[in-house]
């Protein structure tokens, strides 16, 4: 079934992530419908249930697996059964979800009755939902103006760094990339040469994962156990002269083949930088530092804005505490370099003085907690900076 099919039918929403809410305000928006409740799987063995769960997302009911089970065995909501059910969580737990769906007693569903949100029906839904919203362009809305050139496409002035880890679990499934894509060969997906893997936190292995390492120069890599992918960024910024660049992930990257980028290019002066789809909270973006950053950690960033950046504080109040919906996750974006360059100046003053605030002296963290506080700094920034920049919008693809 298609995703517009969901109009006419009545659906439950599997999961209650940042996937699942932008799905869901997705289809709100886009087919006037609501689904009956969310699904969440319960907790393992030995765990208790987390406050990171909500009861509720936009007035709908939360139910986890189990207090369903229990809703049908005792003939409650037994005429709320949904015909259809989104699986609206990442691609990793798909199959584990189709399993627990059809152990699922009394309600006797089908594979048919399933719609998997893949990357490449996700990267479908928000591009359709966002070229439906004001201010918002994409790079679809870009490439359809632009005629192909067949030409050779390496050589782009664009390099996109790809912080891989010699602590990255390996990857299972490439299917979603290469449907969309179709660079197959020998059974391995092709990258897009603009791309160029970077090992992140070098200087912390003696392994050797990548040609080009983080830890090379002016570098950050010692703190890649805080500052996760944002090492490499760091890099970047230090080390990259070409005229666009940029930072994906070894699970994450752009939907945006080399033939595409090159296009892109064609009409280099309707954008300054490309950021993935955001995600979409409810009831604001604060449930996003909420679920990973430590409060004294919250605020000594609030602090760091207000002695480095005060005007962002100021745009802090209000795109941010304001009630703001909109979240540029995972620091992924392509971007000219001037404007590269400016962004990463604001991130690592803010943090670099964060860091001074929040880690004791003579202490050791390793929580992420930089890498984190980067996600909220790079929404902070573009969304500051959304009046002067040309941003657009793309999909990504989550590799498993």
């Amino acid at each position: 079934m298609q995703l517009n099919g969901l109009r006419n039918h009545s659906f439950c929403i599997y999961g209650a992530g940042i996937v699942s809410v932008s799905a869901y305000m997705a289809v709100k928006t886009l087919y006037q419908n609501k689904p009956l409740f969310f699904l969440v799987t319960d907790p393992e063995d030995g765990q208790t249930a987390t406050d990171l769960t909500p009861q509720e997302i936009d007035g709908i009911e939360v139910k986890y697996l189990s207090q369903w089970q229990r809703e049908l065995q005792s003939g409650i909501h037994s005429q709320s059964v949904p015909e259809y059910y989104l699986i609206a969580t990442p691609a990793l737990y798909h199959e584990a979800i189709r399993h627990s769906l059809h152990l699922t007693e009394g309600a006797q569903i089908a594979d048919s009755q399933m719609i998997f949100l893949t990357g490449e029906r996700e990267n479908e839904l928000m591009e359709l939902y966002y070229s439906q919203l004001p201010d918002h362009t994409t790079v679809r809305d870009l490439l359809e103006k632009t005629a192909v050139q067949r030409k050779d496409a390496s050589n782009l002035p664009v390099q996109v760094f790809q912080a891989k880890s010699h602590m990255d679990h390996p990857l299972q499934n490439v299917n979603d990339v290469r449907s969309i894509q179709g660079q197959l060969y020998h059974g391995a997906y092709r990258q897009p040469s603009y791309i160029q893997p970077v090992q992140a936190g070098a200087a912390l292995t003696d392994r050797v994962i990548a040609g080009l390492r983080d830890d090379e120069g002016d570098n950050i890599s010692c703190k890649n156990c805080n500052y996760c992918e944002l090492t490499v960024t760091y890099y970047a910024w230090k080390h990259c002269t070409a005229a666009y660049k940029g930072i994906c992930h070894y699970r994450r990257i752009f939907d945006i083949s080399d033939t595409q980028m090159r296009m892109l290019l064609q009409r280099e002066q309707e954008w300054d930088v490309i950021l993935p789809y955001p995600s979409v909270h409810d009831p604001d973006i604060s449930t996003q530092h909420l679920r990973y950053v430590k409060e004294a950690d919250w605020q000594g960033m609030l602090q760091a804005l207000s002695e480095t950046a005060p005007e962002y504080l100021r745009a802090y109040e209000k795109y941010i505490a304001g009630n703001g919906r909109f979240f540029y996750n995972f620091n992924m974006l392509i971007a000219k370099a001037e404007v590269f360059d400016d962004y990463c100046d604001f991130l690592f003053r803010v943090l670099e003085r964060t860091e001074e605030m929040v880690t004791p002296k003579e202490a050791e963290r390793a929580d992420r907690f930089a890498g984190y506080l980067g996600e909220n700094l790079t929404t902070l920034y573009f969304l500051k900076n959304r009046d002067c920049l040309k941003i657009v919008n793309t999909g990504k693809f989550w590799l498993t």
